[in-house]
């Protein structure tokens, strides 16, 4: 994802974010992050937007610090919110997409600011799905569409990062052991993103997933289920669906 591009999609999904802070919806739960309300959610993506600003202007060994906190006053939170995000975009569009910075991607990765671009653009993005799904289970809003809510090339970057970047710094980190199998992830126009390691000989995925990147995002990071987007058709498998299902029921996201 280009750094310009990546800024204006942080600009953009926090503005909606942040429009949805108000008063009377801050203690709504959030289906997707449970435990949290709203006014939780914001506090924890404008701490996130200040650490990734940190981070871009740390050294690749260097220590961008931890997530703030935000202010105690809930109703202080929207405001604070809408200035980390406006400093995270001016830091994105400012900084070289190959400037080397501290990030949290696979050893062998670039250390660049281009990282950042993708994985605070995809945060934010998903973040604002959870403000709209926590505002609709709340009586207060509309469902957003699963197969809508973000655009199908970004959400299969976001795909991408879940396979080649979040899920393995999971099993890195001993939060859940090496997947059990593989399943390709696949959209109509055939885009695909293999999950999970293949055997020493290559071969075929256990178990193929078909359908919108938007849709598989929203999987992959358990806003949704298998079962349920395979009861609305939004999802088709073939292959192994108990393979799937194990490969899918793993802490691949944090």
């Amino acid at each position: 994802m280009e750094t310009s591009r990546a800024a204006d999609l942080v600009q953009r999904e926090a503005t909606a974010l942040a429009a949805l802070l108000a008063p009377g919806a801050l203690q709504a739960h959030v289906p997707g992050c449970p435990g949290w309300r709203l006014v939780d959610l914001a506090r924890h993506t404008g701490g996130v937007h200040r650490w990734a600003t940190a981070a871009l202007a740390a050294p690749p060994d260097g220590d961008p610090g931890g997530e703030p906190a935000g202010p105690d006053d809930d109703t202080a939170v929207r405001e604070w919110f809408a200035r980390g995000a406006e400093a995270l975009a001016a830091a994105l569009r400012s900084t070289p997409a190959s400037q080397p910075c501290w990030t949290f991607a696979v050893p062998e990765a670039p250390a660049t600011a281009a990282f950042w671009a993708r994985r605070q653009a995809l945060e934010t993005a998903l973040h604002r799905w959870d403000a709209e799904a926590a505002l609709a289970a709340a009586g207060l809003g509309a469902e957003p569409d699963p197969a809508t809510w973000l655009a199908a090339d970004v959400a299969a970057e976001g795909v991408a990062e879940v396979a080649e970047v979040v899920a393995p710094r999971q099993v890195r980190l001993g939060r859940t052991p090496p997947l059990p199998g593989t399943v390709s992830l696949q959209d109509a126009d055939g885009g695909a993103v293999l999950l999970g390691a293949p055997g020493p000989a290559g071969g075929s995925p256990d178990a193929t997933v078909v359908g919108p990147f938007p849709v598989l995002l929203l999987l992959l990071w358990r806003r949704t289920s298998l079962e349920r987007e395979l009861a609305s058709a939004r999802l088709r498998l073939t292959g192994d669906r108990a393979s799937a299902e194990q490969v899918l029921a793993a802490a691949l996201t944090p």
